[in-house]
């Protein structure tokens, strides 16, 4: 037997959290996301534009509206009723055209949601080039800024996360992270995932000495 199996196995068993509305961290973004819960209950105005820098929360906040959505831009169904497109600075002709027959589908059923977002402001949007009526109807509705977390935020959220999976941060390994960690939601779950596959592998506790050996390997990557 493979010796790497039982090791995977037991990573296996350490399953991310599912990006949900509840799980996601505000941090200053309390109206956007109580216009998303309002979204997702098909309440409020039909169209959502959110935007933001990468590691903001663009794609959590997507898949907690949509998690078994597959298509990058889903064509209209009668049965549905809420849609996402995400990244939609990176969509090419044929894609900025099914977008923009989806907006006009949802826009001529009131019970339907579509939420978009992108990296850019919509003004910003027709330099990439996103096509003017699809930009016209991203502000049919409403749009937001996405403000990545604070690093107290981030940290509290690694701190969280860490304990859900069994580690549990002291004092040290706290003020460790203060000082050393990186700020973004996106590299602090890289990290630990590295911890967390660190401690299975060897059977430590989450310690300094083992944030140190993780940060480097995620330097390294």
């Amino acid at each position: 037997m493979d010796n790497q199996a039982p090791e995977q196995l037991l990573l296996d068993l350490i399953e991310p959290e599912a990006p949900t509305l509840e799980n996601f961290v505000a941090d200053g973004n309390e109206e956007l996301v109580a216009a998303l819960r309002a979204a997702r209950a098909l309440e409020g105005p039909q169209f959502i534009y959110l935007w933001g820098e990468p590691g903001s929360g663009r794609t959590h906040l997507l898949r907690a509206l949509t998690p078994t959505q597959r298509w990058r831009v889903p064509e209209y169904d009668p049965r549905e009723h809420l849609y996402t497109v995400d990244n939609v600075e990176l969509l090419d002709e044929d894609d900025q055209e099914k977008l923009f027959f989806l907006m006009n589908d949802v826009r001529s059923h009131p019970e339907c949601r579509l939420v978009v977002a992108g990296r850019l402001r919509v003004d910003a949007l027709k330099d990439v080039p996103v096509r003017e009526d699809v930009c016209t109807r991203l502000c049919w509705g409403l749009v937001y800024r996405l403000r990545p977390l604070s690093g107290a935020a981030a940290l509290s959220q690694f701190v969280r996360l860490a304990r859900s999976r069994g580690l549990e941060a002291s004092d040290e390994t706290v003020r460790w992270l203060e000082a050393h960690a990186p700020r973004s939601m996106p590299a602090l779950a890289q990290l630990l995932e590295i911890v967390d596959r660190r401690a299975m592998r060897q059977k430590r506790r989450l310690t300094v000495p083992l944030l140190n050996e993780s940060m480097v390997e995620l330097s390294g990557r």
